[in-house]
């Protein structure tokens, strides 16, 4: 078992965090919702800002980008992740990878470990939706459990629980949410609607999508989001359907 040396846990009543979740059940307030409105329209102008002007954007290196050990814990979430559909398991493998590689780019250095995992598993929850429970409860108590049969400290389990709770949030950030919080949802976002894909070498997205190939991705993802905005109204996913993100997903600079 690998001796890690963990952060200090974000603060958890924050906006997105397990015990805001506990409170609220996900619902946003309207203030949440103002505030959220506000980062998506500047993050959707970021994404048409790259898109538009790609050549003034410039790759980070990812060449020295450290490997995911593997470890049993690594083991037990890749056995997990098989729970999802191929195209979901697909996501879950090309989100990790971004994120560790984005992570590494920004100058950040995330136990490689816990972020693969958090990429593998943070939509485990999709595969069933439930009327009133926010999807990343289910994903959290997945990758707990691996931490748990692991015999991992309960801390490597909190940690991995926090970030996958809070990265549905709009506007998380490494300061606020942790860098482990931060970079899944980052990474997830380069695959579902392509931002920050022009901070990523072409050649390196290249070798990840031929290695997870995406299938009809973006078929899938929509007809969950959806179902989970329906289960949860009012939370998270419901707010980012209201603001267009079923959209950006459909846009985004991938064949499916």
């Amino acid at each position: 078992m690998t001796r890690r040396q963990l952060p200090p846990l974000p603060d958890p009543d924050r906006f997105g965090g397990p015990a805001w979740l506990a409170r609220s059940g996900g619902v946003m307030s309207g203030s949440e919702c103002a505030r959220g409105l506000a980062v998506a329209s500047r993050q959707q102008a970021q994404n048409l800002w790259q898109r538009v002007f790609p050549f003034l954007q410039r790759p980070g290196r990812v060449d020295d980008l450290p490997p995911v050990p593997d470890s049993r814990l690594v083991q037990l979430a890749e056995e997990a992740a098989l729970a999802q559909s191929p195209a979901l398991l697909g996501h879950g493998y090309r989100a990790a990878i971004f994120a560790r590689a984005l992570a590494h780019i920004d100058g950040h250095r995330p136990d490689p470990e816990l972020l693969h995992i958090c990429g593998l598993l943070h939509d485990v929850g999709l595969m069933k939706d439930i009327a009133g429970e926010d999807f990343t409860l289910r994903s959290a108590a997945a990758a707990r459990q691996c931490a748990c049969d692991a015999h991992e400290p309960a801390a490597v389990g909190d940690h991995l629980a926090d970030a996958i709770i809070v990265h549905t949030t709009i506007g998380v950030t490494p300061e606020r949410d942790g860098v482990l919080g931060a970079y899944t949802q980052y990474g997830a976002m380069v695959d579902l609607t392509g931002l920050r894909l022009a901070h990523l070498p072409k050649d390196f997205v290249a070798g990840v999508l031929r290695q997870h190939p995406r299938g009809p991705f973006k078929a899938e993802i929509l007809r969950r989001l959806d179902k989970e905005a329906r289960a949860v109204p009012g939370g998270r996913f419901a707010f980012a359907a209201r603001v267009g993100f079923g959209l950006a997903v459909k846009q985004a600079p991938f064949p499916s």
